[in-house]
C-alpha cells in the first residue's frame, strides 16, 4: 500500500512550518549535494477509494514540521530514523546508489546504458587486439 502526503500547509499550521529556516539555503545552494534532517509530525488528512479495486489510498498532513540543525541533534534524528528503518524492514539503512554522477565541473552525468558500455567494452578489446 502506498500513502500520499498533502504538500500544502492549512493556515493554522503555517506558524509550524519549520521550513522557513532553511529557505534560503533551498535556493541558493548546490541542491545536488545537499542534505537536511528534520522532525516532523503527521496526522491522516483523508482516503481515496478506487473505483476498480475498492483499494484506499491514505494522505497524509504534516503540519508540524521542524529542521534539525545542531550536530549532535542531527546526529540523534540520524539513529532514531536508521534503528525504526530497521525495524520495519530488516535492513541495515544505507545510502542508495548514485542514479547521477557530479563530475568536477559541476555537469550531472547519467549512468552509461547498455549501447554504451558494449561500445566501451568493444573499444576495449579493439585496443588490446591493436585495432584502431
Amino acid at each position: 500500500m502506498s500513502v500520499n502526503i498533502s504538500a500544502a500547509f492549512a493556515k493554522a499550521d503555517r506558524p509550524r512550518n519549520g521550513l522557513v529556516a532553511i529557505a534560503d539555503k533551498l535556493v541558493n545552494e548546490d541542491l545536488q549535494q545537499a542534505e537536511y534532517w528534520g522532525v516532523v509530525r503527521i496526522k491522516p488528512n483523508f482516503f481515496q477509494v478506487s473505483a476498480e479495486t475498492g483499494e484506499r489510498t491514505p494522505t497524509v498532513k504534516l503540519p508540524h514540521i521542524e529542521v534539525v540543525l545542531d550536530n549532535a541533534d542531527i546526529e540523534a534524528v540520524r539513529a532514531i530514523l536508521a534503528r525504526r528503518y530497521k525495524d520495519r524492514t530488516g535492513l541495515e539503512d544505507t545510502e542508495p546508489d548514485a542514479l547521477f554522477d557530479v563530475t568536477e565541473d559541476g555537469r550531472v552525468v547519467p549512468e552509461a546504458g547498455a549501447e554504451e558500455l558494449l561500445a566501451e567494452r568493444a573499444e576495449a578489446h579493439a585496443a588490446q587486439d591493436g585495432q584502431p
